[in-house]
């Protein structure tokens, strides 16, 4: 479902400027014509918006054989298979009002090398998505094109002369272009600098967020942050995905100016760092994921300063998604593993020895330099 052509999935390849910007998304926010949002749907709207908008893309994947999609109703999915799709940024998590859940979509498409996913019925009709390792906004924003021109085809999506497209946030009118990058950012963290990030963010008027709300425990886990746009209607798409692109340049340029500054005044604090991580992933039998997520990080700085070789970046970055709990629950449940005797029996244990094997045997070329 998520494989290239080249075997790997898409957040485990090559891309620019990968030892800052690990990856990049866009989205397209579309309403069909002729109906209400979603929160004011009556009657069978909500299912005749999701039969349209599916017999579309199956038209679509008809006469075109470039176009793979997959199709469901994410009201049928389990619980791990939820997960997996909420950690790779495909859905929202599932909104809880007391003893009631709320699902926050009735539908996804999503293509076969899992590069771009369609969430539908989530506070828009439909919103189109499209990932990539790397700072790649334009080829994110090209991807989604690419759909919603086909889409648009057999869909009539409402719009109007004034205000552009219609969406249901009127941040999201206008182009209903959103783009996010999540970054990696420990030496502007580490060395007291953030300010100097936050503040780009701020003057190119995007907002910024742990990449890990879940397990940050108040400070952004492994320095990994998600930047994102907060208007669609400032320009047209070619300018807000220039602007964007400029911004994650100018964060890139900063963090790497501050890395080559830390670790040359910080030698000692940046080595053991890297060693530690190092060691802890090498000897522990168990490791949760906001340890995993933080031994990834500091790897990712020694490999970019050259203390360690034998991984490349992308793998540290393919990483970030196989030691989610969603992915390990899912290979526990489709596998046959052996456990110890005492942990036989405890799922999150389990999943936190599984979890340290991966790593294990992702680093096991892992050769340190002079530290």
């Amino acid at each position: 479902m998520e494989n290239n052509h080249n075997g790997l999935p898409w957040y485990a390849c090559d891309g620019d400027s990968l030892d800052v910007v690990v990856s990049s998304r866009a989205r397209l926010s579309r309403n069909l014509a002729n109906f209400p949002f979603p929160a004011r749907f009556r009657g069978d709207d909500e299912a005749r918006v999701q039969t349209l908008i599916f017999d579309s893309f199956s038209q679509i994947q008809m006469n075109n054989e470039k176009f793979n999609f997959h199709a469901l109703d994410t009201r049928t999915l389990d619980e791990s298979g939820r997960r997996i799709l909420e950690e790779r940024g495909v859905l929202k998590p599932l909104i809880r009002h007391g003893d009631k859940t709320v699902v926050p979509e009735t539908g996804v498409v999503m293509s076969m090398d899992g590069r771009s996913s369609t969430a539908i019925n989530c506070g828009d009709h439909l919103r189109i998505s499209y990932f990539l390792n790397g700072l790649a906004p334009r080829d994110c924003f090209d991807g989604c094109y690419k759909i919603d021109s086909e889409l648009q085809k057999t869909l009539q999506f409402a719009a109007s002369y004034d205000f552009g497209f219609l969406t249901a946030s009127l941040l999201d009118a206008g182009s209903g272009l959103k783009l996010s990058a999540r970054i990696h950012v420990p030496a502007a963290v580490y060395s007291g600098k953030l300010n100097l990030i936050t503040d780009v963010v701020k003057q190119c008027g995007l907002k910024i967020n742990p990449a890990f709300p879940m397990i940050s425990q108040g400070s952004a886990a492994g320095c990994f942050f998600v930047i994102e746009t907060t208007n669609a209607m400032k320009g047209s798409e070619i300018d807000q995905v220039a602007e964007f692109e400029s911004a994650c340049r100018c964060i890139v340029e900063t963090e790497r100016k501050i890395l080559n500054e830390y670790a040359d005044n910080k030698k000692t604090i940046v080595r053991n760092s890297v060693l530690r991580a190092f060691s802890i992933s090498k000897f522990s039998l168990l490791i949760s994921l906001r340890e995993a997520v933080d031994i990834i990080s500091d790897l990712m700085v020694g490999l970019k300063i050259g203390l360690i070789s034998g991984i490349e970046n992308s793998m540290l970055c393919g990483l970030l998604y196989r030691v989610q709990s969603g992915h390990l629950s899912y290979l526990l449940e489709s596998g046959d593993f052996s456990f110890e005797n005492d942990i036989r029996d405890d799922m999150r244990t389990k999943t936190d020895r599984i979890r340290a094997l991966i790593l294990q045997e992702a680093f096991e070329k892992i050769t340190m330099g002079n530290v």
